[in-house]
């Protein structure tokens, strides 16, 4: 058993050489697979597919254990060792169980034979993840002290007759959202509904305010987060709209958050997400070379915004690029932005892991918050720019669109960058494409410290767009 590790302690913390003395008991006779059939997801899903699990068979192959490698991937989530050892439990595991927690129960191991003697166990709490994140802090910062009993809590949900604090910024009531947005109607604006779209944390309305056409975010509570979590996301959301004002930022018109209902009012975004553009959805006309670098280019003016006034936005994707009705790009969704405590550009950290995996960096999926990070999604972006191509794929190999470039880059493989192109795409410029893809590559670099600045990259973009 590892001292250092309780039943509330993250999978990610625990150590390569803990993981790989699991392997040794779960790799033979490919125990590793009672396992990843057992791992679900907060809605109860299952976790991995027998798609993901062919996938780790093909390791051992290439000598690595599945076990380790298991336990890197689900371990990108906020899964705790205490669900492990449930899991361990649940399927007669008890030697591995043991090498984390004591076991709940004396008993012989079925794989290995060993007797568990009484004196050596105890009734095993399993807590559940912590549900609150706390303060990112920089790196090397001690922890400060909890507040005394009775003081304010640091985050608290905005009344709905609350001062925003800034000219333009309305708090609205719940039912006046609700008749805009026909009773926030969920048949799509297609169909003679209300509804734009469906996001992470919340369903987006199309509804008019004195003629004015706007999205009405209505955050829903999800399977894996309290309300109290749901909450900060909503505060955090508005007070860094409240703040922050830029051509190429959503703008936040309004919210309400009465009748325990969440409500975020932003601009109406004509043209949708870039995700959806790219996608040629609902029979759109697919986006020329010219557009895609004026989307990339006022995306990472928006980025460098950002970072200049100390915000990593933590979640940067094309789902969250709205163009608007001429198709400049606007940044969206902050939930999970943070600003710098002291006001500078150090890294972060944060116990619990936010983002979307198939943008996010190494370092993110260690709980750093770096602007670096936020350079990292927008090489995948350009990726999808690119391409056309989603930025992930369950079906093809590889799954994620990033790891593509070992395809393009290996003179072996016969994917070649031009082969690469969205082929609904024909104006494009040989030359150009080459530096934007040497881009999205110095974008993804696995050390941060390699890759470009967000500014380094915006002037790129400006000489492509100025002539």
């Amino acid at each position: 058993m590892s001292s250092s590790l309780t039943s509330a302690s993250y999978i990610r913390n625990i150590s390569y050489g803990l993981r790989r003395q699991l392997s040794d008991f779960l790799d033979p006779q490919d125990r590793w697979k009672d396992v990843i059939v057992s791992i679900r997801k907060p809605s109860g899903e299952l976790r991995y597919s027998q798609l993901h699990v062919r996938r780790f068979e093909g390791l051992v192959a290439q000598g690595k254990s599945p076990t380790v490698e298991l336990l890197n991937d689900w371990g990108t989530t906020n899964c705790t060792v205490g669900e492990l050892v449930d899991i361990l439990k649940s399927r007669n595991l008890l030697a591995a169980a043991r090498l984390l927690l004591p076991c709940k129960t004396p008993t012989y191991c079925s794989n290995t034979g060993e007797e568990y003697s009484s004196a050596e166990t105890h009734l095993l709490p399993l807590p559940l993840p912590p549900d609150r994140d706390p303060p990112t802090r920089p790196l090397g910062e001690t922890q400060s002290q909890p507040p005394p009993a009775g003081s304010a809590p640091e985050t608290q949900v905005l009344s709905d007759n609350s001062q925003t604090g800034h000219t333009g910024v309305s708090s609205f009531m719940y039912s006046e959202l609700r008749k805009i947005t026909g009773n926030f109607d969920d048949r799509s604006v297609s169909s003679g509904g209300s509804r734009l779209g469906e996001g992470g944390f919340g369903t987006v309305y199309k509804g008019f305010l004195n003629n004015r056409a706007v999205a009405v975010k209505k955050l829903n509570p999800v399977n894996d987060m309290p309300l109290d979590k749901l909450q900060d996301q909503f505060n955090q959301e508005i007070q860094t709209l409240k703040v922050l004002k830029h051509e190429n930022l959503v703008d936040m018109v309004g919210f309400s958050c009465d009748e325990q209902q969440m409500c975020i009012v932003y601009a109406f975004m004509a043209n949708g997400s870039l995700l959806d553009r790219l996608a040629c959805l609902d029979g759109s006309p697919p986006l020329s070379w010219r557009q895609r670098c004026l989307i990339a280019e006022g995306t990472a003016r928006g980025l460098e915004y950002l970072h200049s006034n100390h915000h990593v936005h933590r979640d940067v994707k094309s789902a969250n690029i709205l163009l608007d009705e001429n198709f400049v790009a606007k940044i969206s969704d902050f939930g999970l932005t943070r600003a710098s405590a002291k006001h500078t550009s150090t890294t972060m950290r944060t116990d619990r892991i936010v983002g979307t995996r198939a943008y996010m960096a190494a370092e993110a999926l260690r709980g750093e918050i770096t602007p670096k990070s936020d350079v990292f999604s927008f090489g995948v972006v350009l990726l999808e720019i690119l391409s056309g191509l989603p930025p992930a794929d369950e079906n093809k190999e590889p799954q994620f669109l990033m790891d593509i470039r070992d395809d393009i880059d290996d003179e072996d493989e016969d994917l070649t960058l031009e082969q690469f192109l969205d082929r609904k795409m024909t104006d494009w410029e040989l030359s150009q494409v080459e530096s934007i893809y040497c881009l999205a590559s110095n974008c993804l670099d696995d050390r941060k410290n390699r890759r470009p600045f967000i500014k380094q990259v915006h002037r790129l973009f400006q000489r492509f767009t100025a002539s």
